[in-house]
Parts: structure tokens; C-alpha cells; sequence
């Protein structure tokens, strides 16, 4: 339940307010509808990674893990380090034997959820 809850603070949080500039531009390049997706995780300049990095759940269910250098106020991107497809890596498991539904699963359902409610 607790992850449930933060993975859906995250997702809302980042629907209600705006993404970095870079990580829309980016993502829109890509075929992403960021209205559409949601953010499982975005790290702000973290010291000796990349300005803008995280991972996004897209509307076709997709995990993305992302690198992405920017200008100081993230509004441009200067080189895209790592736009990967990590869904196969993720714990879609809806019954884990000891720890009940996977994260990944939590994530496709708080996408679903939000999607819904918009």
C-alpha cells in the first residue's frame, strides 16, 4: 500500500505541476504524450548525474528511463544520455509469491487510475 501511495504522490505531484521544458521537448521527440504519462520518478540536479533523470510511464505502457543533460534551468536539452525501454525490467506480477502485486504493476494501475480521472 505504501508503495501504491508514494508511486501515486509522484505521478500526481508531476500532474499538477510542470515538467521540466528539456524532459517535455524530449519526450514529445520520442512519441510521448507527457499529459498522458506519468512520472514514477524525476531527480533534479543530483551531484555527478545528469541534470533531469527518472523514469515515465507512458500512456501505451511503456517504462522509460531517461538521462537527459539541460541548460541550468532545464528548459533546453543538451545531449540525451539514455532514453531506454526498461519494461521488461520492471515486477508487472500481479500475484508474487511473499510480496503480493509488483511495483511495476502498482505503476500501470496508477496510470490507469489518473488517465481515467482526467
Amino acid at each position: 500500500m505504501a508503495t501504491e501511495q508514494s508511486i501515486r504522490r509522484v505521478a500526481n505531484y508531476w500532474r499538477n505541476h510542470a515538467l521540466p521544458s528539456a524532459l517535455v521537448e524530449v519526450a514529445t521527440s520520442r512519441g510521448v504524450d507527457c499529459s498522458k504519462a506519468i512520472v514514477v520518478k524525476l531527480e533534479i540536479d543530483f551531484p555527478g548525474m545528469p541534470r533531469l533523470f527518472g523514469m515515465l510511464l507512458t500512456e501505451s505502457e511503456k517504462f522509460i528511463h531517461f538521462e537527459i543533460e539541460t541548460n541550468e534551468s532545464h528548459s533546453v536539452f543538451e545531449v540525451v544520455e539514455c532514453w531506454c525501454d526498461v519494461t521488461e525490467g520492471q515486477n508487472l506480477g500481479e500475484h508474487n509469491r511473499g510480496i503480493g502485486i509488483g511495483q511495476g504493476a502498482l505503476a500501470i494501475k496508477v496510470l490507469r487510475e489518473v488517465n481515467a480521472d482526467a
